[in-house]
C-alpha cells in the first residue's frame, strides 16, 4: 500500500500559493502572529509581509514591532491599519506616532485605527512638554479612529497638501487641537464625511463646521465656553455633551435625532430650520430642561433622565418646573435617580404629562441616599397625598412597559405593583434584572399577583445591553465610550 502523503512528512501547507497562503494569514488578524510564521522555512520568511492589513491589537504589541512591521513590509497597499497600544509604561512620542501615519498613508489603507498610550504626566502640570503630532493627509481612507491623549497637540495638514477625498467616518478622542484648524479641515478637506464623533478635546477657539454631506455628529465635552457654529443640511443625528458652549447655533433642516446633555439658554444656542417634530429627543436634568423641551412639540422617542437631589427645592421647584410640558411622544424612556424623594411621585408625574405613550421603558437607579421619609419633615410636595394619586392617571394608550436593572427589592417592586394601578390591562410587561441579580421564587410571585391574567410577563432577562445607552451616572453615563472600535 502506498503510504499516505502526512505519512511520508510532505509539508503540504508549503505547497500551496503565495496567494492561499496570504489569505491564510490575513485571517489572523494579527501582524504579530502572522510575522512569527517566518520560522517555519525560508519560503515562509516575506510571505506574513504581504499580508493585506497591519493589525498590532495584541497585549504584547510594542512600538517596536509596529517599527519592524512597517519597515518589512511589501504590499502595495493595505486596507486595515490599526494600532491599540495599551502599557502606559512605554508612551509613544508624536513624532515616531507621525511616522507610522506617514507610513500608512503611503499604503492607502481604507481603515486606520490608533490608539496610542501618553508619558505620564509631571506632578506639576507647569513642566508638562506638549509634544505635537502631525496628521498628514489620507486620501484614500474611508474610516479614521484616533484615540490620543492630552499630550498631544494634533497638527493638521493645510489646505494646500490636499483633502480626505475618501473620508466617510472620522472620531478622534483626547488630544488637544485648534478650533479654526478643526473646522477648516471638516468642512473644506473632507468632501464626503457622513459621521464625526469628537470626544474630550481641549480646543482653542471657536468651532466653525460647514458639511453639505454630514449626517451624524457627536461632541462630548469639545471645547468649554466655546462658540459652536454647524451648518449642516443632511445632518439627521446630533449629539451634544457638556461642552457648556458660550454660543451654539445648528442650522440642521434634516434633523431629526437630538440628545442634549449641556446647559440649554434659547438666547445663546439656537436651532436654525430644524421642524418642531423629532423621531427622537434625549435630554436631561443636570441644566435648564424647560426652553429645550419646549423647543420641540413631538418626539417619536422621548428620553428623560432625571436627578433629583435631596433637598424639597429639587422637587419642588426644579423637577416640577422641568417637567410642567414635555413633548408628545409614543415611546418614553425614563432614568430616575432619586435622592431621598419619593420615586413613586416622581415617575406618576411623569406618566400625568405623557398620557399618549404607548411604549414605557424605566431604568432603575440605586443610589445610597437618606429614605423619602425625611422629606415629611422638610416640607417636600413629593410626599403629598395629591402627588401619589393615581386615579388622574390616563394611560389609555400604554401597550408596554420595561424596567431595567430590576434588583428585585421591595422599593423595585412598588414601582412594578404602581404600573398596573395605572394600567390594569397592559399588553407586556417586562422586567430585566440587574447585574448578577436572580429574582426569587417570592418575588416572582408577588408581581404575577399584581399583573391581569391578559398580560405577559417576561421576568429575568439582562439589562446590559443598556449600559451603553443608559444615560445615568451609574450606568456609565460619563464613561466616554473609547471610539477605537476595533474590528477584527
Amino acid at each position: 500500500m502506498e503510504p499516505s502523503r502526512a505519512a511520508s512528512g510532505r509539508d503540504r501547507i508549503s505547497s500551496l500559493s503565495d496567494e492561499l497562503l496570504v489569505t491564510i494569514l490575513a485571517g489572523l488578524h494579527s501582524t504579530a502572529a502572522a510575522a512569527r510564521t517566518s520560522v517555519l522555512s525560508r519560503r515562509w520568511r516575506r510571505v506574513w509581509t504581504q499580508i493585506p492589513d497591519l493589525i498590532f491589537l495584541d497585549d504584547s504589541s510594542s512600538p517596536e514591532a509596529v517599527d519592524s512591521a512597517l519597515a518589512a513590509h511589501s504590499a502595495p497597499a493595505i486596507d486595515t491599519f490599526a494600532v491599540a497600544l495599551t502599557d502606559m509604561s512605554r508612551p509613544v512620542s508624536a513624532a515616531r506616532a507621525a511616522s507610522w501615519l506617514r507610513s500608512a498613508a503611503a499604503l492607502a489603507p481604507r481603515e486606520v485605527h490608533v490608539m496610542l498610550p501618553c508619558k505620564e504626566p509631571p506632578p506639576n502640570p507647569e513642566d508638562d512638554v506638549e509634544e505635537d503630532l502631525q496628521v498628514p493627509v489620507l486620501d484614500r481612507t474611508l474610516w479614521l479612529n484616533a484615540k490620543f491623549v492630552y499630550c498631544y497637540r494634533i497638527r493638521l495638514p493645510p489646505a494646500a497638501a490636499g483633502a480626505f477625498a475618501a473620508l466617510r467616518f472620522l472620531s478622534v478622542t483626547l488630544a488637544r487641537v485648534g478650533g479654526g484648524d478643526l473646522g477648516r479641515v471638516i468642512s473644506t478637506q473632507c468632501p464626503l464625511l457622513v459621521a464625526l464623533e469628537l470626544s474630550m478635546l481641549d480646543v482653542d477657539g471657536d468651532v466653525s463646521i460647514r458639511s453639505d454631506t454630514l449626517e451624524r455628529l457627536a461632541l462630548r465635552v469639545v471645547g468649554v465656553q466655546n462658540r459652536l457654529d454647524v451648518a449642516a443640511p443632511s445632518l439627521e443625528f446630533l449629539q451634544v455633551h457638556g461642552g457648556d458652549y458660550a454660543e451654539a447655533r445648528i442650522a440642521a433642516p434634516m434633523l431629526t435625532e437630538v440628545e442634549w446633555d449641556d446647559g440649554y439658554d434659547p438666547a445663546r444656542h439656537r436651532f436654525i430650520g430644524t421642524g418642531r417634530r423629532l423621531d427622537r429627543l434625549a435630554v436631561t436634568q443636570w441644566s435648564r430642561m424647560p426652553p429645550l423641551l419646549e423647543r420641540f412639540d413631538a418626539a417619536d422617542e422621548l428620553s428623560l433622565h432625571l436627578c433629583i437631589e435631596a433637598w424639597p427645592v429639587a422637587y419642588n421647584n426644579l423637577f416640577l418646573e422641568n417637567t410642567k410640558k414635555l413633548p408628545q411622544c409614543k415611546a418614553l424612556t425614563v432614568g430616575l435617580k432619586v435622592m431621598a424623594h419619593s420615586i413613586e411621585s416622581c415617575l406618576l408625574r411623569l406618566l400625568r404629562q405623557c398620557g399618549s405613550v404607548t411604549k414605557l421603558e424605566i431604568e432603575l437607579i440605586h443610589p445610597d441616599v437618606p429614605k423619602a421619609s425625611l422629606c415629611k419633615y422638610l416640607g417636600c410636595r413629593c410626599v403629598q397625598e395629591e402627588m401619589l394619586r393615581t386615579d388622574n392617571v390616563a394611560l389609555d394608550s400604554l401597550q408596554e412597559v420595561e424596567f431595567h436593572f430590576f434588583t428585585g427589592s421591595s422599593k423595585d417592586t412598588d414601582l412594578v405593583k404602581l404600573l398596573f394601578m395605572c394600567k390594569k390591562t397592559l399588553k407586556r410587561m417586562v422586567i430585566n434584572v440587574d447585574d448578577d441579580v436572580a429574582i426569587s421564587e417570592e418575588v416572582h410571585d408577588k408581581i404575577q399577583s399584581f399583573a391581569h391574567p391578559s398580560t405577559t410577563l417576561e421576568i429575568g432577562g439582562p439589562s446590559s445591553h443598556k449600559r451603553d445607552v443608559c444615560q445615568c451616572k451609574e450606568h456609565d453615563w460619563y464613561h466616554i465610550r473609547q471610539v477605537c472600535q476595533f474590528v477584527h
